[in-house]
């Protein structure tokens, strides 16, 4: 088993993750790169993601009296 350990420096900040193969794996170095490059592009999609949550001017969670994040409605 090999690890490849990679990482993107982003506008959102670091990204960083590993893949995990069989060392006889098989995949030339662009199908690893492409690999790399899905799973950044599910996280830019995660982060970026309209929130149900309201933020307040500098991007935070609004919280009620309790402590619970307002849902936007």
């Amino acid at each position: 088993m090999i690890k490849i350990d990679f990482s993107f420096e982003t506008q959102y900040g670091t990204f960083a993750d590993a893949l995990h193969l069989p060392d006889d794996h098989g995949l030339s170095d662009e199908q690893i790169e492409a690999m790399k490059q899905q799973r950044f592009d599910n996280w830019v999609a995660i982060v970026t993601a309209p929130s149900n949550y309201v933020l307040d001017a500098d991007g935070n969670m609004v919280l009620d009296a309790d402590g619970n994040p307002v849902i936007a409605e």
